[in-house]
């Protein structure tokens, strides 16, 4: 007699210890390192540097990577995939000839807290899910929007956001020195900010502790997650006020976080035992590269190093204007992919 077995799926995206060591031990490491760094001069440059080659650029390629995975869901996408890439390409060229490179840079400025917000509340959802939580998840998203507001509002009352002075290897950063556009606040709304954060807060481990009592208590794992980011991104904000060391460090568990889940939508996809529809030859040719990244970890990880060091050498001919047209067009795409996955 045969017995049949059901195959759980994994709470963990990638394995246990693997995002244990990754997101939970790695990224808040890196994060600590960059603000320790910060204070000594070169030493943040460099680390920047490297942190931008290694993770940071690779993990807006992974954009790309996770949706060439699967013919049928780059079809799905390709029509806000070639018309934002169109109209991000424009507003940054037509911004840059301009000579309005500073409303270029703001773009990016308010957008790249939002983007990383969203984040960190989709993958601890997806974290629950994977792991039986059925509960509903308002109560993640409102702790995180009051975690993430509370000290954008701090550093807009507190001198609003400004680039120090950056030379690598004898070059200047193309954004060195800038100052973004902020609105000229009172010191009193951040703490009207800090005030709803904690609010929210006692509310959250209130509603928590209720569930726990029916056994629908978020898992552990996300409750170390939310509070090794919110931690890291509040005491960024708090103690610090050169605006690319708050970018990168706030980046740094997000950027470890989508690695992971695109690795994993990448393998699941490729699993899939379903025939290929009929694409384009381009198409079904980056597909073909996406099957030869999964089936050779190492090829698949030099690959997005060598096109993340491509990326890097335009910095400073195109004066960061091909790095942003990356970084806008996942921020965009991302969005889109994950909202309409989730309808």
């Amino acid at each position: 007699m045969t017995k049949s077995t059901t195959v759980q799926p994994s709470p963990r995206l990638v394995g246990t210890r693997s995002d244990i060591f990754f997101i939970l031990l790695a990224g808040p490491f890196i994060s600590l390192v960059l603000l320790w760094g910060i204070w000594h001069g070169p030493t943040f440059l460099i680390g920047a540097a490297l942190f931008a080659l290694l993770l940071d650029i690779p993990h807006l390629l992974h954009t790309y990577v996770a949706l060439l995975s699967s013919p049928a869901e780059f079809a799905r996408h390709q029509r806000p995939f070639w018309l934002g890439l169109a109209a991000i390409t424009t507003l940054c060229i037509g911004l840059a000839l301009a000579d309005q490179l500073l409303l270029l840079v703001t773009i990016w400025v308010y957008w790249q807290p939002y983007h990383v917000c969203k984040q960190h509340f989709g993958v601890a959802t997806m974290y629950a899910r994977k792991s039986g939580y059925k509960a509903n998840t308002d109560h993640v998203k409102t702790l995180v929007l009051a975690g993430f507001a509370a000290p954008l509002l701090y550093r807009l009352t507190h001198g609003g956001f400004e680039f120090g002075h950056y030379v690598l290897f004898g070059n200047t950063l193309p954004f060195s020195g800038l100052k973004v556009y902020s609105p000229v606040l009172p010191e009193w709304i951040a703490w009207i900010g800090y005030a709803v954060f904690a609010i929210v807060m006692v509310r959250f481990v209130l509603e928590e502790r209720r569930d726990a009592r029916s056994g629908q208590a978020l898992p552990r794992f996300v409750w170390i997650m939310l509070a090794l980011s919110l931690a890291l991104y509040n005491a960024a904000y708090l103690l610090i006020g050169d605006l690319y060391a708050l970018i990168l460090i706030g980046t740094s568990v997000h950027a470890i976080q989508y690695h992971l889940v695109c690795v994993s939508t990448v393998k699941t996809r490729l699993a899939d035992a379903e025939a290929v529809p009929t694409v384009s030859p381009v198409l079904a040719w980056c597909h073909r590269r996406v099957k030869a990244l999964g089936s050779h970890p190492l090829y698949w990880a030099g690959s997005l190093f060598v096109a993340s060091s491509l990326v890097m050498a335009t910095e400073f001919p195109t004066l960061g204007i091909v790095p942003l047209i990356l970084v806008l067009h996942h921020f965009y795409l991302d969005g889109v992919i994950w909202k309409r996955k989730a309808k």
